[in-house]
């Protein structure tokens, strides 16, 4: 069968096989060839460490908002001044992770509508942070910051964020967004001191069942394993995480920690 009689379904199959360089090679086949190459390569984007080839991503897409809307994924380690048009191209975009310290203003104008987001740090999450989360009701995942005090999530809408199934953040954001939410993972971050016992009670305000757990040991100490084990009567998974800078723990702390730990083990559904 001649080359332009390849159906284009069989050559979309056959793309999905084909390293960047050989897609690269495909775009300047011809026009069909093409097309169908740059589904495939601009499908995923991740801008790593290399801050020059991100510039670059960036413009590409600032400059061609008909590649720009072939993106699905996007994850980026660094901010560049063609960063903000370059997302507001992006109308197709479903997955978005923003690992650097960025200004939450690159959002605006963004008309993607996510189903997961991630980001590591923000300067100025007063105004746009809480705002950009509320104008994306189809999140089902997200990765929120790491903050030491309970402000930030004060101003979120108690009706945002409605079909969020799984989250990782700190137990500030975790008080005000499990009740009423439909979670079934949750991944805490950030740690409190010890010894300073938090009301774990709203782990239970979920619509549905938690069943994945992933918390730190200073939120747990000294809550009694047998209490969050009646919070989370589901519970399937459950990882307790430690850090190397609790070397200061005494022996009846440790003793706890593995009572707690085996407790839960035992006990869930």
């Amino acid at each position: 069968m001649p080359r332009s009689e390849i159906p284009v379904d069989v050559l979309r199959d056959i793309l999905e096989h084909v390293d960047q360089a050989g897609l690269a090679v495909m775009c300047q086949v011809n026009k069909i060839c093409c097309s169908c190459s740059q589904d495939v390569l601009y499908r995923d984007i991740q801008c790593g460490t290399s801050i020059s080839k991100s510039k670059c991503i960036y413009r590409t897409l600032a400059q061609s908002a008909r590649l720009a809307r072939k993106v699905r994924s996007f994850s980026s380690l660094s901010e560049g001044s063609d960063m903000a048009m370059a997302l507001r191209n992006m109308t197709s975009l479903r997955i978005l992770e923003l690992s650097s310290a960025l200004d939450m203003d690159i959002l605006d104008g963004c008309t993607f509508k996510l189903y997961s987001f991630g980001c590591t740090y923000v300067y100025n999450h007063r105004e746009y942070f809480p705002n950009f989360l509320s104008s994306q009701p189809s999140l089902k995942y997200v990765a929120l910051p790491v903050y030491f005090g309970s402000e930030v999530s004060s101003s979120m809408e108690a009706t945002c964020l409605p079909n969020l199934t799984r989250i990782s953040a700190t137990l500030f954001w975790l008080r005000d967004l499990i009740p009423g939410r439909p979670l079934n993972e949750v991944i805490t971050t950030g740690y409190t001191l010890i010894g300073h016992s938090i009301d774990l009670s709203f782990f239970a305000l979920s619509t549905t069942p938690i069943q994945k757990l992933t918390i730190d040991y200073s939120y747990l100490y000294p809550t009694p394993g047998y209490l969050l084990a009646s919070f989370l009567p589901s519970l399937t998974h459950f990882t307790l995480k430690i850090w190397k800078y609790y070397t200061f723990f005494k022996y009846e702390e440790v003793c706890e920690l593995a009572y707690i730990n085996n407790w839960i083990l035992n006990n869930m559904a």
